[in-house]
């Protein structure tokens, strides 16, 4: 009788262990959480920069505040946030961030969306770690290059293991992440019932798990992963798909209702959470 007690007992706990959220979910259990792509588009800030992220934590007035930021590796293999694999686009300088020296890259300054040069240079991710940590900031992180250990490893570094979420968008990569840590909330593209029946067969833990809902992911498939308990996202996606524009606020209510979603990703974090709030 006793070891059958026993046996019960660690069921329950591993019951409850899988059903609970990360303390930051729990701690939005009761509205959305706004997601700032890129650290926040806004006309005069950089996209990826220090100062954009600032201005989001600052401004976005549901907590806390989450951010995505994209990860790449340099020639000497430090971790910059940077989104193209080339610093063309967003800087004055020019070629693939993995063959450029720290040196060179530490020169550089951001360009706006529009192109206009600013006095913001590349942040480093451990710049950004840093201010995270000061600032009880959520980090998603979009790991670029294949440096997951590295990411993984600063990540743990700074203590802020449990104030992550690693994008990853097939169940290998999934797997993968999970290998590196069982304690970081991984997201998982959602997209139909194989990609889920792939990641649920890697044995990971429900409560590590963040299902990101797409347009293909059905009605039945959102159900079961209330049923399990396993926290939903999306991206709404305005640069892509609205001209670079916010939607009215329904539009946004509407998506979080119909899609059940615990965090949304948006372009303009600031501007959407007031309409939320």
């Amino acid at each position: 009788m006793k070891s059958k007690a026993i046996v019960f007992v660690l069921c329950v706990l591993n019951y409850l262990a899988m059903a609970q959220p990360h303390d930051f979910l729990s701690k939005g259990k009761d509205t959305v959480l706004i997601c700032g792509h890129r650290g926040g588009f806004y006309n005069q800030l950089p996209e990826n920069s220090l100062i954009a992220i600032k201005y989001t934590v600052s401004h976005c007035n549901i907590k806390p505040v989450i951010v995505e930021v994209d990860i790449r590796k340099s020639k000497e293999g430090t971790l910059y946030v940077m989104h193209d694999e080339t610093v063309d686009r967003t800087t004055n300088g020019v070629g693939k961030i993995s063959d450029l020296s720290n040196a060179y890259l530490n020169t550089l300054y951001l360009r706006t969306s529009s192109g206009e040069l600013t006095n913001e240079l590349i942040p480093t991710f451990e710049k950004v770690l840093a201010y995270a940590k000061a600032n009880d900031v959520v980090l998603m992180l979009d790991i670029k290059d294949d440096v997951w250990e590295e990411t993984i490893e600063l990540v743990t570094r700074y203590d802020l293991i449990k104030k992550c979420i690693v994008l990853t968008f097939d169940p290998a990569m999934t797997s993968k992440v999970y290998s590196l840590s069982d304690a970081v909330a991984i997201s998982f593209l959602a997209k139909d019932e194989a990609s889920w029946k792939s990641v649920q067969k890697s044995g990971i833990s429900n409560s590590s798990l963040i299902a990101y809902i797409t347009s293909s992911t059905t009605g039945a498939l959102i159900k079961e992963f209330q049923r399990f308990k396993i926290a939903m996202m999306t991206d709404a996606s305005e640069s892509n798909r609205n001209n670079a524009a916010i939607y009215p606020a329904e539009f946004y209510l509407e998506m979080i209702a119909k899609k059940q979603i615990d965090i949304l990703i948006t372009d303009f974090p600031v501007d959407v959470s007031q309409k939320l709030k």
